[in-house]
């Protein structure tokens, strides 16, 4: 009869088995976290960053106006997800909601307002952006065929 090996006494191989398998585990992640970086910077997710890239100062646009830039590729929630996976540069703060009100105050209490303040946006009084005034309008150009 065969005797079982111990393998609680830390022989060379059971070392080298550990290491191995701690090396697999690493390389295991290290695609998943690349492959969250990728979707984060790449597709639908990048096109909403280039279209609020292109907000000048002292304008707004809305979730839902972005959606139909996008044909509606993505939701109004899906692009307020899109904006909190952007990197730092970008100005996602002259996205607001469809009333002209800021979305963003129970996570950065008057952090927008400030910004779009800043940029001279004026709020009215109930706190909302005059949309009217303050409102992107981005000259969209669509080729035949599309």
């Amino acid at each position: 009869m065969a005797r079982a090996r111990d393998r609680s006494a830390g022989g060379p191989k059971s070392t080298q088995r550990r290491k191995a398998a701690a090396g697999t585990k690493k390389a295991a992640r290290a695609p998943k976290a690349a492959a969250a970086r990728k979707r984060a910077g790449t597709g639908i997710f990048q096109r909403v960053h280039a279209w609020v890239a292109k907000i000048p100062r002292g304008r707004v646009a809305t979730y839902g106006q972005l959606s139909e830039l996008l044909d509606g590729r993505l939701t109004p929630v899906g692009i307020g997800w899109a904006l909190r996976a952007a990197d730092a540069g970008l100005p996602w703060h002259r996205v607001v909601n469809a009333r002209g009100g800021i979305s963003t105050d129970g996570e950065t209490p008057g952090r927008q307002r400030a910004l779009l303040l800043a940029e001279g946006v004026h709020f009215l009084a109930d706190g909302r952006i005059d949309l009217e005034r303050h409102r992107w309008l981005p000259r969209i150009v669509r080729r035949r065929g599309l």
